[in-house]
């Protein structure tokens, strides 16, 4: 997720977190801390918990055992399990549903996805980049809960279609209509990380403009939220006693964890030198490679490396046009191009970094007035310029290591 953490250029700040969520990674590139096994279909990776089937065979067994057996009545044993494991099924893949909501929309406002991955309760979206205007984020993040809702709206309509005959059948389709309802309703709730959350920070961020200062009010209207259910709570305990008062104080508690996770994407406002990855002006350009290959080997692919004299970019290299890193010795000058536009940041001129240049690779050399700074994650760096109303740079500034 996202964290405050100085991230030195590379490692980029992340952007989703709750039950369902969008993810804007930047920092989970390394799939820190969450499971790595997965698959891919058509070129969208898909990233599974181990510990996630253990969960869909408890909820099968809650169903097939307490729920079922309640609401039809039946001595077979073998049909209230078949309608608990599918129901258990149907349910993971709502989750999943919902996620793909938001990687559809992703992709169709051309923001690449780095995975979805399903954890234990819930799951997450994540984007390689961030949204860049409020619009993009407010489709992406509505996107989840509105494919909840036609999951809803189909699973009653076949519900309905196979209710006379199949009555068990209708039993299942009716428990994954209720469940989605409750997955749209839940991450439509105002509290960040949650869908809602992401849609409240999107109109305030269209309102004040200022990307950093609406992801603040995010944080302070949903702690509010919180503050104000874990309220309800209490008084539900003094009226009503602590039974009626433990589902409110559950779920209070539930979204104060929720909340507390995101938190650092939301208070997270770093500066120039946090998004910076230092380079010496004097070093050469197999040194400069040498140093990226060693603070990890998959940027350097994914990186322009600048070739400097007395300061400023002669030429560049392409890291994708590297066959191997190059020894302390070797010369790379038969890789050298000419600078264009895409290769390069610099924070004087916005012609090359504002909306519609296309960045010719995700780590980029950044200038001032022509003169190498360091370098940046591509579309970090120009994020952050672009919310800024009146950057300011002192002149011929230099970031060294």
């Amino acid at each position: 997720m996202t964290s405050g953490k100085k991230n030195d250029g590379f490692n980029k700040t992340a952007v989703v977190g709750s039950s369902n969520q969008i993810i804007f990674d930047v920092q989970s590139q390394k799939y820190t801390g969450l499971a790595r096994f997965g698959f891919s279909i058509g070129g969208m990776r898909i990233t599974i918990d181990p510990l996630l089937p253990v969960v869909v065979i408890f909820m099968a067994w809650v169903l097939s055992e307490r729920y079922f057996p309640q609401i039809m009545f039946t001595q077979l044993t073998w049909v209230y399990w078949t309608m608990g494991v599918l129901s258990s099924v149907f349910l993971t893949f709502s989750i999943f549903f919902h996620e793909y909501g938001h990687a559809l929309a992703a992709r169709w406002l051309k923001l690449p996805l780095e995975r979805i991955h399903l954890y234990l309760f819930g799951g997450m979206a994540e984007l390689k980049q961030r949204p860049v205007r409020p619009k993009e984020e407010l489709i992406i993040a509505l996107a989840g809960p509105l494919a909840s809702l036609l999951f809803a709206l189909l699973a009653w309509g076949v519900a309905e279609y196979v209710r006379p005959d199949y009555y068990e059948a209708f039993l299942v389709l009716q428990f994954v209509f209720y469940m989605n309802i409750l997955l749209c309703a839940f991450n439509l709730l105002p509290i960040f990380p949650l869908d809602g959350g992401r849609t409240l920070r999107a109109v305030l961020w269209h309102v004040k403009k200022y990307y950093y200062k609406a992801s603040i009010l995010t944080f302070y209207i949903s702690v509010a939220i919180i503050l104000m259910i874990m309220l309800f709570a209490v008084v539900l305990l003094l009226t009503e006693g602590a039974s009626t008062a433990f589902w409110a104080a559950l779920l209070s508690g539930y979204l104060w964890y929720t909340a507390y996770t995101g938190r650092d994407e939301l208070i997270y406002q770093p500066k120039f030198e946090d998004l910076i990855f230092r380079i010496n002006e004097n070093k050469t350009p197999v040194a400069i490679i040498r140093q990226i290959n060693r603070m990890d080997a998959r940027y350097l692919r994914n990186a322009v490396i600048p070739v400097m004299e007395d300061g400023e970019l002669k030429s560049v290299i392409m890291g994708r046009e590297l066959e191997a890193v190059p020894g302390e010795g070797e010369s790379v000058d038969y890789l050298e191009r000419p600078v264009e536009k895409g290769c390069f940041v610099d924070v004087a001129d916005e012609s090359t970094y504002r909306q519609g240049v296309t960045l010719k690779a995700e780590f980029l050399p950044v200038l001032h007035d022509g003169m190498i700074l360091g370098m940046s994650d591509a579309h970090e760096i120009r994020f952050w310029l672009l919310q800024q109303k009146n950057p300011v740079f002192s002149s011929r500034t230099h970031v060294t290591k």
